[in-house]
């Protein structure tokens, strides 16, 4: 175990003291968190979790006469940072029959969407909006227009690039395209008009593209080739620079998949590989039994598996939905699937790891982790968490059991063997009622965020729900409590961020009632023990920030500590980087911190001050 500081010190963008909250993610499965239960349809949830290990929950709103736009803003408790049911981002007029929209989380912690309305005419265009942590509308408060035309246009995707600015793409019926725009931090566009136009093939109508970062600020755009019942719809992939220039194939879109036709209205997924390349995953079927397969391709166009991609089981069994993620560490694809028997009326969840080069490790028959039988098995979503030598992989998915609408939310979790975590599957929600579109997102700390449509109360609400690496429910996240019992001064240590696992955290030393010289030398003392007394200390006479320079020692010095001198203090608190270890062994460790300030004036009255104490609990 290392528990180092870190050097130098920065501050956080939204810095607040981190306290002890109430509790909000639900500790029991039959109860989890209500985010949007108006009256009426809350429908087509997404979700996307920030950096900060907050999330951001977004969806259709039907309450009213319209379906509006709303989002909710979660920290890492699960405590609501909006009003209940959310902040309004968009009452626009919206078509009754929704598409699919998109949400990230941004860099900044802010939260960026692209979806369609009705708002300029009976077609469908794309609108993004950008919204800070705090639910300031970013690009004002109509978002900006990607597309103003009379074509249908569904289904928007969005990408944060490595240089900062935000790349949308989507289909246009119309001109038969799929076009791609570029709007830059502050909600300009890049490219003029409704963007680039990428053609797609004489005659067919391209669909369902996704997009993702590559190098260098350039994007990979990924489509399926045509959507008409007898197209042959293969998958096609580019990659655009800054300029939205084609830069693989002399410019031709590359064919990663032209073997078979994918099913109709099949959506394959696309994620970054974090190297510049991207992984893809997809279904099709030969006669009546299908299959899964994944292909990498790198930041060149080069594709790292054999052509038309690697299965993820060849056994006789069909499958379906592969939902992927990527841990960088061991260069690994990690995929669940739907697995059923041919006629489909038996249903599983199966896992695969496909190493660096496509090589099945989990051997050519995939491992089955939810038995396949008669409970339905719907398809499965994916995270990953790359923690150095525990690297981890969760599948969730929703089950519902023969006869009736009572679907639950199940989680597995497997390692780099595919050996189960959880055992038997964890159950997230056991609550009786019809549940849809299951949402999946990991904190830094690994924790999982899952939100669903749910129609436990009326037609349908929002829900979430948090499990964490050891398959726990509730709150499990990391805090951190001053204590000390006012010897002395409050405010004279702060922790701005949470001590969760893979994170960062500054504790910030200072004189709040200013009683040393500036150019004082700031110092911390970090340890594994409190004294027997804690929250109060030990008396230390000459070692206070008060006038008679009494203080209190709040550490226990016997107990193992580490400890390392800061900058000068000149009025302004001195920050100390604190970094934990992404090692879920440490969860739960408590640590202590003690500051204090050495005045080296000729005469001080205060040469040695002693700061309040902070006790530190790991966490997720």
């Amino acid at each position: 175990m290392c528990i180092r500081f870190a050097q130098p010190l920065t501050w956080t963008l939204f810095a607040a003291v981190s306290t002890q909250l109430p509790a909000q993610w639900p500790a029991s499965a039959a109860q989890n968190l209500p985010v949007a239960d108006f009256a009426g349809e809350q429908a087509v949830p997404k979700l996307a979790v920030a950096r900060d290990g907050s999330s951001y929950i977004g969806w259709f709103d039907h309450a009213g006469a319209n379906y509006d736009v709303r989002v909710q803003h979660l920290d890492a408790n699960g405590v609501e940072l909006w009003p209940h049911n959310g902040l309004l981002i968009s009452g626009n007029a919206q078509n009754t029959s929704l598409v699919d929209w998109d949400l990230i989380a941004d860099s900044q912690g802010n939260c960026v969407l692209a979806f369609t309305d009705i708002r300029a005419g009976g077609d469908l265009d794309v609108y993004a909006y950008r919204v800070s942590a705090t639910g300031l509308q970013l690009w004002g408060p109509n978002g900006v227009a990607l597309s103003n035309n009379i074509d249908f246009e569904a289904n928007p995707r969005i990408c944060e690039t490595t240089v900062g600015d935000f790349a949308f793409v989507w289909p246009n019926s119309g001109t038969r395209t799929i076009q791609l725009q570029r709007l830059s931090a502050a909600g300009v566009p890049l490219y003029p008009g409704d963007g680039v136009a990428i053609p797609g093939d004489t005659g067919q109508s391209p669909a369902f593209a996704r997009v993702c970062a590559s190098d260098n600020g350039a994007v990979i755009a990924e489509w399926v080739r045509a959507t008409a019942f007898s197209a042959a719809k293969h998958i096609h992939v580019q990659k655009y620079d800054i300029a939205g220039t084609a830069q693989w194939n002399a410019g031709v879109r590359l064919p990663v998949f032209d073997l078979a036709s994918l099913p109709i209205a099949h959506d394959p997924k696309m994620i970054a590989d974090g190297q510049g390349g991207c992984v893809i995953s997809w279904h099709y079927a030969v006669g009546s039994q299908f299959f899964a397969r994944v292909q990498r391709l790198t930041s060149a166009g080069v594709e790292m598996f054999p052509h038309n991609g690697v299965d993820l089981s060849t056994n006789g069994n069909s499958k379906f939905d592969p939902a992927i993620c990527f841990l960088p560490s061991s260069q690994s694809i990690i995929a669940f699937y739907n697995e059923r028997n041919v006629a489909q009326t038996t249903w599983g969840i199966s896992a695969q790891r496909i190493d660096g080069t496509g090589g099945q490790a989990f051997g050519p028959a995939g491992i089955n982790l939810a038995p396949i039988n008669t409970d339905t098995k719907f398809a499965p979503v994916a995270v990953g968490s790359d923690a150095p030598g525990q690297p981890t992989a969760m599948g969730f998915y929703l089950v519902q059991p023969v006869g009736g609408l009572t679907k639950k939310v199940q989680g597995l979790r497997i390692d780099l063997t595919g050996a189960s975590q959880w055992v038997p599957p964890v159950d997230a929600s056991t609550v009786a009622s019809d549940k849809l579109r299951l949402q999946a997102g990991i904190t830094p700390s690994g924790m999982a965020v899952l939100a669903w449509s749910d129609a436990r109360i009326d037609t349908a609400n929002i829900i979430a729900q948090n499990v964490d690496t050891f398959g726990r429910l509730g709150d499990h996240t990391a805090t951190s409590i001053s204590y000390g019992c006012g010897v002395n001064p409050a405010g004279s240590m702060v922790v701005v961020g949470r001590p969760s696992l893979g994170g960062s955290s500054q504790l910030r030393v200072t004189n709040p009632i200013a009683t040393q010289a500036a150019g004082s030398l700031a110092f911390l003392v970090l340890g594994f023990g409190a004294p027997a007394t804690y929250p109060c200390g030990q008396s230390a006479p000459g070692l206070g920030m008060a006038p008679n320079g009494i203080g209190e020692l709040l550490i226990d010095l016997t107990a193992p500590s580490t400890s390392t001198f800061g900058g000068l203090w000149f009025g302004s608190p001195v920050s100390f980087g604190l970094n934990i270890p992404l090692n879920p062994s440490l969860d739960g460790l408590p640590l202590y911190a003690q500051g204090a300030l050495f005045d080296t004036a000729a005469g001080a009255t205060n040469p040695i001050g002693l700061t309040e104490g902070v006790r530190l609990a790991v966490g997720f």
